[in-house]
């Protein structure tokens, strides 16, 4: 249970913890691998014994402990702010019948949701794939050890081959993460060998907005991630586009942009794509006409959003033969 200090420290109201037995870690490390300190944005974090109870503040974080064997006790939802549907294609087998507690504000307001985390008593804090303030970090480090983001990379724009090994790193699993990250290089090679149309070509991803505007999402996001690791190329001339971190907008004025790409990628995002169909300017494009527009659904452009070793494989299976056509 959270003490009424810390509590107080972190600014959050008291929560009855969960029964101790509904979720647990199951942590089974390497031999010589723990113990072990992981540098990250806020210094280092030693992790000596296998932890019992781990919670994941960050979407994709508990993706990777389920594919080590390892039930979380708490998970951010991938699409569904009401915390009500965490269970997806990619990660249905893992939790189907031991759902950790869902934190449906997380990549919003993420001080909403700590004290709902710290209430199913954790040993260890996996708050890699968020934007973690140091103030919360401290207070976190109060309850349990804390691992973020390394200081390499920004916030929502950390590749997931690099979350992956720093997660699997922190519970003691470095070679078996290593073993999950060679398997999901190996579906992108299998990918582009059994569609090689889609390797080379200039491409992006969009979302439209409900203004008529259009949002572009650059190589580093998630999604732009995808397209480069199945072969495809974010063309340098639209860089300047993305202004904040990882996406910009494009007015419907300078949509003509566009028209340099090979294939254009729309995710839908609460009916996004209709308004994209009909939108004149838009569809009025070169690469509208020549059939270069590649419409995906919400729930694809959510697993492509934060791509991990559970959603790659099945992201994959859905884009690729669109790209490939």
């Amino acid at each position: 249970m959270v003490t009424a200090t810390v509590a107080a420290l972190i600014g959050i109201t008291a929560c009855s913890a969960p029964d101790e037995d509904s979720t647990g870690a199951s942590v089974t490390a390497e031999e010589g691998a723990l113990p072990v300190t992981v540098t990250h944005n806020f210094g280092e974090t030693e992790i000596k014994t296998e932890p019992a109870r781990i919670a994941t503040l960050g979407p994709g974080d508990a993706d990777i402990l389920m594919a080590l064997g390892i039930t979380p006790t708490t998970i951010v939802p991938f699409n569904d702010p009401t915390g009500k549907n965490v269970i997806e294609p990619w990660n249905e087998k893992y939790i189907a019948e031991n759902t950790p507690v869902a934190l449906g504000q997380a990549t919003q307001n993420l001080g909403a949701d700590i004290p709902k985390a710290l209430a199913t008593n954790p040993d260890f804090v996996v708050a890699v794939n968020n934007a973690v303030t140091r103030e919360q970090y401290d207070n976190l480090t109060k309850v349990a050890p804390t691992i973020v983001r390394e200081a390499q990379y920004q916030d929502w724009l950390i590749p997931w081959a690099a979350s992956t090994k720093e997660i699997g790193t922190a519970v003691g699993m470095p070679d078996e993460t290593q073993e999950l990250i060679d398997q999901t290089n190996a579906k992108f090679d299998e990918a582009k060998a059994q569609y090689p149309n889609m390797v080379g070509k200039k491409s992006a991803v969009i979302i439209s907005g409900a203004d008529g505007s259009i949002s572009i999402y650059g190589p580093g996001d998630g999604r732009g991630q995808m397209l480069v690791n199945l072969g495809q190329v974010f063309p340098a001339e639209l860089e300047p586009l993305v202004t904040s971190g990882f996406y910009g907008t494009i007015s419907n004025e300078n949509l003509n942009l566009l028209n340099n790409l090979d294939q254009v990628v729309a995710i839908d995002w609460e009916g996004s794509n209709e308004k994209l169909k009909n939108n004149a300017i838009f569809n009025n494009l070169d690469i509208a006409k020549r059939g270069g527009v590649i419409y995906l659904d919400q729930q694809i452009g959510s697993a492509m959003s934060v791509p991990t070793v559970l959603t790659i494989p099945w992201a994959i299976d859905q884009i690729a033969p669109k790209l490939g056509a």
